[in-house]
């Protein structure tokens, strides 16, 4: 065989290797497109605007009043993805909210002290 054969035999090699590269992209591109993708759940979008004491607040509200605070996390998701609403949520101002709205959420609060550099309950204080 001489060294045209040895050519020819190289470009049809590397055109059969480019075909197969090429079916393999087409059909991982398809699997993308076909895979859904994942929704974030309101719940998880709310969660990432939460500032301080804000997580509290929410899964008392959750755990207290289901119904009612997946209503309200569903509007509050909604206003974060159309921009209104941008700034982190704090705890205070989510149970205001609840408040506001009539849902009575009890959380669990403390009294703290300090003395000595030591932050104690004020059950032990008076104890």
């Amino acid at each position: 065989m001489n060294e045209e054969g040895k050519e020819v035999d190289d470009l049809e090699l590397k055109r059969i290797q480019l075909r197969r590269m090429m079916s393999l992209a087409a059909r991982m591109s398809e699997k993308k497109e076909q895979q859904p993708q994942q929704k974030q759940t309101p719940l998880d979008i709310l969660k990432t605007h939460l500032g301080p004491r804000g997580d509290e607040v929410l899964q008392a509200a959750l755990e207290q009043y289901p119904n009612e605070a997946m209503a309200v996390v569903e509007k509050l998701a909604e206003l974060v993805k159309s921009g209104r609403l941008q700034e982190k949520i704090d705890g205070g101002d989510l149970y205001s909210l609840f408040r506001s709205l009539g849902i009575r959420v009890k959380v669990d609060t403390k009294i703290m002290y300090v003395k000595r550099g030591e932050a104690k309950d004020l059950k032990e204080f008076f104890k």
